[in-house]
């Protein structure tokens, strides 16, 4: 399997996890002193943090969002995935840094995001 191939898997898992609701799903794909950066909010650190905005973000609602891997930087144990989000009415763009951990998988440790501003009207 490809990093470009285990990038797919976890955004796919990460949208159907919003979708479904679940924040313990959510939260399982970070590292435990991950780190969110998104505008408007100081830096959220730690998974306890972590997952209680998750369950924020669920408690709106499903959300039927689909994770696009855009470029790919790998070096050392890290992996960044510099891609977008799109929603039903919204586009934004993101940057994630993975970890490599010891059983093999990616997690992520940092998670910066911002939106793109509202979509003109068509």
């Amino acid at each position: 399997m490809t990093i470009r191939d285990e990038l797919d898997v976890i955004n796919a898992g990460f949208g159907r996890a919003f979708a479904e609701q679940d924040a313990d799903r959510l939260a399982a794909y970070y590292t435990d002193d991950a780190r969110l950066l998104f505008q408007n909010t100081p830096i959220i650190r730690g998974r306890a943090a972590i997952d209680a905005t998750m369950r924020d973000w669920v408690a709106a609602g499903p959300q039927d969002l689909v994770f696009e891997t855009g470029e790919v930087l790998i070096g050392g144990g890290l992996v960044v995935d510099i891609g977008t989000i799109v929603g039903p009415s919204s586009r934004s763009k993101y940057v994630v840094v993975y970890e490599r951990q010891a059983d093999g998988s990616l997690r992520i440790a940092v998670d910066a995001a911002t939106s793109d501003g509202t979509p003109p009207a068509g």
